[in-house]
């Protein structure tokens, strides 16, 4: 056995590990290289503000460990998560397309408790995770166990066997292990659909992180798109992807603007793949009311 194997068993084996880390945190933060080793299972409290406040379950996953060590806003997609909350606390309808365990739906419901927050998932096990969450904080998000997509029926996903999954995308296996790969049935809906349902008369935020299939939900969200000209928070992954979104939110007005994780948000003429992962799409006032109140993310 190496001696990486043999430390991972060794820590595997130490009792209230929860409880040690926790001490350890309030007197010392050990570099990224470090704490990715260092987790636990258990439920822990995501400081916002002062004031705010959520928990969440570490089910001994690398976000779930990134915000304990690191904060909401220090470390995983954290200027991603900065403009949703403050977007978020001037919405009133918001969606999370792609929830997995429920970070963005905890964090929009921990700062604005009147919004209405709708989390879609389609991976049963990651979505067991989910409504395990929104029951840990007593919220009323609307946890959805469905991929949205440009049409309402069924589909296939890629998935692993594995404890939990971060990437599957509908439709298509993306994963360099096609082998171990198995299909599974699920449920889709367009958001056109969804929202005539609810009887929603606006939608004003979106997160739309889908692994490849954003175009998808956005052809399936036209006619509600042109009427309320939501913002969203929308991976890009490469620059195909960008130039099919483009064309969908053409003639909307809408700026663009590439967040990088770790320099900041820069204002683009055009969409291509994300420095990181995510993209800003707003209009230009919200654009603006986003720069007077955080200066110091966007760049000039």
């Amino acid at each position: 056995m190496n001696t990486k194997k043999f430390l991972k068993k060794v820590y595997c084996l130490i009792p209230l590990k929860q409880s040690f880390l926790t001490i350890l945190k309030r007197f010392y933060t050990p570099s990224r290289n470090v704490y990715q080793h260092l987790h636990f299972e258990g439920n822990f409290k995501v400081e916002v503000t002062r004031e705010i406040e959520f928990c969440i379950k570490h089910y001994g996953l690398v976000v779930e460990n990134e915000i304990f060590w690191s904060g909401i806003f220090g470390g995983w997609e954290k200027y991603s998560l900065m403009i949703w909350a403050d977007l978020c606390r001037q919405a009133k309808v918001v969606f999370d397309i792609g929830a997995n365990t429920g970070v963005y739906s905890l964090l929009a419901k921990a700062v604005n408790n009147d919004a209405e927050v709708f989390a879609f998932e389609p991976v049963e096990r990651v979505f067991k995770k989910l409504k395990n969450n929104i029951t840990l904080n007593k919220f009323d998000v609307h946890s959805i166990n469905k991929a949205v997509s440009n049409s309402n029926g069924k589909a296939i996903i890629y998935d692993k066997n594995t404890k939990h999954t971060y990437s599957v995308t509908v439709n298509k296996d993306l994963s360099e292990d096609r082998a171990s790969s198995v299909e599974v049935e699920i449920d889709t809906v367009t958001l056109d659909h969804f929202i005539q349902n609810e009887d929603l008369d606006q939608v004003d935020l979106l997160k739309i992180d889908v692994e490849t299939h954003e175009a998808e939900v956005l052809m399936g969200f036209q006619k509600s798109l042109a009427r309320s000209r939501p913002s969203f928070i929308i991976e890009i992954l490469n620059n195909e992807i960008a130039e099919k979104i483009e064309m969908l939110v053409k003639g909307m007005s809408y700026e663009f603007y590439n967040i990088n994780e770790t320099t900041g948000i820069t204002k683009v003429s055009k969409l291509s793949k994300s420095d990181s992962y995510n993209y800003l799409i707003c209009q230009h006032s919200i654009a603006q009311k986003l720069k007077d109140r955080n200066p110091h993310i966007f760049s000039n």
